[in-house]
């Protein structure tokens, strides 16, 4: 979680964009602070537009072997299949649309495995002219709501020409929503329609990566948020709920996808809670 004093508003897009666009993400702090504060992020395989205001110090990111690299202004919120770092100092909001999966593609119509894990400004792509206008409109307006409807004004206008919905991704989506991520590929081909081959190029396209990714990261999630909400009664029943061959597949993974491991996750988290508890007690 971000700190205190660092704002967050999530806004509901208009009723006809929410089959498309889960929320628009509003972040801010107008002060700038003294240290750089630094937040660890999971992999994401959404995607969407992100737009930074204001004239402090810009938002950074590190992943892989890039450390702090300056955000543009506008970028593609690209898939993430790694844990990457956000460095925030404040002066600046951030302004995201997170699309729902496969969506992105839908409305504009760009591969997104050409974004994954990287920044791509806005002004590099095919709607550099159109995003520039965007960007000045959303600048004009100071209230996150009042951003919203900006975005509303431009969505609905670009759903008129929305790519229609691939039935086989459809499939495989709903397959794997159903099993929260525990399907294998070949239960995905059965489903979907298609060759592997072609299920392959549409997961790329819409998602940003290959079904295995795809699965991977589903189902890290579900066993993550099942650690968070308390619902698990032991890591070994918990890999093997999850589709996870053993405890010892488990914890590789989710060592891999968050830097520590579960036993060092679940301390950090009593951790968080006992402090809370105490600050409560305090006041």
């Amino acid at each position: 979680m971000l700190p205190p004093m660092i704002q967050q508003i999530s806004i509901l897009p208009a009723r006809p964009l929410r089959p498309y666009i889960e929320e628009y993400h509003w972040i801010g702090n107008p002060t700038v602070l003294e240290d750089w504060i630094e937040e660890d992020n999971l992999p994401m395989p959404v995607s969407g537009l992100c737009f930074q205001f204001g004239g402090g110090q810009p938002i950074m990111i590190s992943h892989g072997e890039v450390e702090k690299e300056k955000l543009p202004p506008g970028y593609v919120l690209p898939p993430s299949t790694k844990r990457f770092t956000v460095h925030f100092r404040g002066g600046v909001q951030m302004l995201a649309v997170i699309f729902r999966p496969a969506a992105f593609f839908e409305f504009f119509g760009w591969p997104l495995y050409e974004f994954s894990d990287q920044t791509v400004p806005l002004s590099d792509t095919e709607g550099r002219v159109e995003f520039q206008s965007l960007q000045e409109h959303l600048q004009e307006k100071k209230a996150p709501a009042q951003q919203a409807l900006v975005l509303d004004t431009y969505f609905l206008q670009k759903i008129k020409n929305k790519k229609e919905s691939n039935p086989a991704i459809l499939h495989a989506l709903a397959e794997i929503n159903k099993n929260r991520g525990i399907a294998r590929p070949r239960h995905l081909l059965a489903k979907s329609g298609v060759g592997s081959r072609q299920l392959r190029r549409l997961f790329n396209d819409h998602l940003g990566m290959p079904p295995r990714d795809f699965l991977r990261i589903y189902r890290f999630f579900s066993a993550y948020w099942a650690i968070l909400s308390g619902r698990f009664e032991n890591l070994t029943q918990l890999a093997l709920d999850n589709g996870y061959y053993d405890q010892a597949h488990f914890i590789h993974e989710f060592q891999e996808f968050t830097g520590m491991s579960p036993h060092q996750f679940i301390k950090k988290q009593f951790l968080i809670l006992d402090k809370v508890a105490w600050k409560n007690e305090d006041n």
